[in-house]
């Protein structure tokens, strides 16, 4: 489950767009989306970690 400074996130948190998320104790990839937000995925497990231009949790998908 994606975590930032130890809290685990879920939808509608306040991640901002230039904190970068841990899971599997690494760093995601993120890269920015088309309308102004980014995207993170986890290397080790797949979850992807979506965030609204605001800034806000947006969605998380856990990969099966």
């Amino acid at each position: 489950m994606p975590r930032i400074h130890g809290m685990e996130l879920e939808d509608g948190h306040d991640l901002g767009l230039d904190a970068i998320p841990l899971c599997c104790d690494d760093e995601m990839d993120g890269k920015d989306t088309e309308d102004g937000g980014r995207e993170y995925t986890c290397g080790d497990c797949g979850t992807e970690l979506i965030v609204s231009p605001n800034g806000l949790v947006f969605d998380i998908y856990e990969a099966a």
